[in-house]
């Protein structure tokens, strides 16, 4: 472990290497014992290890000299363990659990080597105990600081997405049908000179085309006004599915537990996902069924589409861009993870989980 912990913070002044060692060693079992997931991710545990280096060099500086005033801790590499963490999906509870643990583990040993033989060991002790309270937890405020700016650019990133979508939609869609009507209505024109017997025809495919304008366009209309209200996901998604999956696609929409106990958040980002999951099997799968299924129990809210059509297995560069990396944002936002992988029967499906707990997966 000694590599590990090198990486961060400068060499105290004091402090023996075997007191050093020793709080290191009992804080990495302790975040052991409590199954903690810093130290179930590699990556997460090298940086806590180098994070309690850096504030055991803030203890040896500030406490040896009796006082606890320091300047606050902002340094580049703590605001890059706040967003990684948010990457990794490590949920802010993990880190101030880790940081109590750092806080027993390094207390004793601090107290010990400071207060020996000191005449007055209680003010001691208590500048020891104020200077790591407030190195540990200025590290924890700014971490928390660059975790909560990596979610706000995740969100601005998703709606940015959904923007982008609703805007090829209406060039692609609804601008092309309605230059179709009006190629007609110039050919109708036209022939109205020439031949009037195909008049007529181009009349009713100009009225055709407009219809279909206007109805594409009542449809991103609803999208953009709608959202989980009040009545829960289970009303919003029944909803969507009856304004717009085809009387040609059976539908079975299974919803088991009580949606309205879904934090409006949560409810909000997953119905967008269930949304854009019914567009992708409607646009591409070709399958003539469609099933959907949301489960909410007290830890968790699991969901899934699936479609017995063609099949679907995403690349690695599938999931870099466009609808399926917004939907994998949006889930990962909320603290969940979403996996797309073939159905059971053939077609694919789209699998949704997210805890309700409050902690990380």
């Amino acid at each position: 472990m000694g590599d590990t912990r090198t990486d961060a913070g400068t060499t105290g002044r004091g402090l023996p290497p075997a007191v050093r060692a020793e709080i290191l060693d009992a804080y990495e079992q302790r975040l052991r014992a409590t199954g903690n997931a810093i130290f179930a991710d590699p990556e997460a545990r090298r940086q806590a290890l180098c994070q309690a280096n850096a504030v055991i060099d803030d203890v040896d500086r500030y406490g040896a000299s009796g006082t606890a005033e320091m300047a606050p801790v902002a340094t580049p590499f703590t605001l890059s363990v706040g967003r990684d963490r948010a990457q990794r999906g490590i949920h802010p509870v993990q880190s101030l659990r880790a940081a109590t643990l750092l806080f027993e583990a390094a207390l004793p040993p601090l107290i010990r080597e400071y207060a020996r033989g000191d005449a007055d060991d209680g003010a001691v002790t208590a500048t020891i105990a104020a200077t790591l309270h407030r190195t540990i937890m200025a590290r924890i405020e700014t971490g928390a600081l660059s975790y909560v700016g990596f979610l706000l650019e995740r969100v601005f990133t998703s709606h940015l997405a959904e923007r982008r979508r609703i805007g090829r939609e209406l060039h692609d869609r609804v601008a092309h049908a309605i230059g179709v009507g009006l190629q007609h209505l110039d050919l109708h024109r036209i022939y109205q000179k020439r031949r009037s017997d195909r008049a007529e025809g181009k009349l009713d495919q100009a009225g055709r085309a407009m219809r279909d304008a206007l109805s594409l366009t009542r449809a991103l209309s609803e999208e953009l006004r709608h959202s989980v209200g009040p009545a829960g996901l289970e009303d919003a998604l029944r909803g969507y599915l009856k304004a717009s999956v085809p009387s040609s696609v059976a539908i079975t929409c299974t919803v088991t537990g009580d949606t309205r106990t879904v934090p409006q958040a949560i409810a909000e980002e997953i119905y967008l996902v269930l949304r854009e999951a019914v567009r992708n099997v409607l646009l591409h799968s070709g399958s003539g069924r469609l099933d959907v299924s949301v489960e909410v129990c007290g830890t968790a809210l699991t969901a899934a589409v699936r479609d017995h059509g063609r099949g679907f297995t995403p690349s690695p560069q599938d999931l870099s861009g466009g609808g399926l990396l917004s939907m994998r944002e949006r889930v990962e936002l909320v603290g969940g993870s979403l996996s797309i992988c073939p159905g059971p029967a053939g077609g694919t499906t789209v699998a949704i989980c997210v805890p309700l707990s409050g902690e990380s997966r």
